[in-house]
């Protein structure tokens, strides 16, 4: 797409060097069945820390691979709040250098900025129309699956749950039904699904601004 260019000469510091060869998976194995967009199909991965003495949703995403891009959504802790942005890893499964894609705010359809310098911004950023249609429903079953929010009056439930758990409620807090699905075995808890590529977080974790590094 037309700026693609401009950005790579412009945040030559927020380039990564490509997956490794060992690392690297293609992106036909992690698809699977899911939903087609433009014909190819879009499995979405899962993955969530949650830190119960700590700073509650350290991090929760979801991502879909199209070709040889990474497009997803995450939230979590920052410097006593939370951010929630929608994200791209252009050509993140090529040789060719990887860019940081992310949302100005938590909005696909709005302004994306490359690379925690935000030098270049434009609207859209790597994602087609179609992509962001199908991120934006994608962010909504997240949600209602995964996560409740303090603000939210249909949260009375879920509150109550974590005062009887002993647990602080924050801006975005993990449904309590789905507690048994992590591994609780460290401080820090973990849901990754069965698909997930913990390089993919490695690699946010690198970029994005959430206190969570992963």
């Amino acid at each position: 797409m037309s700026g693609v260019a401009t950005t790579r000469r412009e945040v030559t510091s927020e380039l990564d060097k490509g997956q490794d060869g060992a690392q690297r998976r293609g992106y036909d194995e992690l698809t699977g069945l899911g939903t087609r967009v433009d014909g190819a199909l879009m499995q979405p991965c899962f993955y969530l820390a949650y830190a119960p003495r700590g700073v509650g949703v350290a991090a929760a995403l979801f991502y879909v691979v199209r070709q040889e891009t990474v497009f997803g959504w995450y939230t979590g802790a920052r410097n006593h709040g939370c951010e929630s942005r929608f994200f791209a890893l252009e050509n993140y499964f090529s040789e060719v250098p990887t860019v940081y894609w992310h949302s100005v705010e938590d909005d696909v359809h709005g302004q994306w900025a490359a690379g925690r310098t935000a030098k270049l911004k434009q609207v859209h950023g790597p994602a087609p129309d179609a992509v962001c249609h199908e991120l934006e429903r994608l962010q909504s079953e997240f949600d209602d699956e995964w996560l409740f929010y303090a603000g939210d009056p249909r949260a009375a439930k879920e509150i109550d749950a974590y005062r009887r758990l002993e647990l602080p409620v924050t801006q975005v807090n993990v449904r309590s039904c789905q507690f048994p699905r992590f591994d609780q075995t460290q401080p820090t808890w973990i849901y990754a699904s069965p698909r997930s590529d913990l390089n993919v977080v490695a690699r946010l974790g690198k970029r994005w601004a959430l206190d969570y590094r992963g």
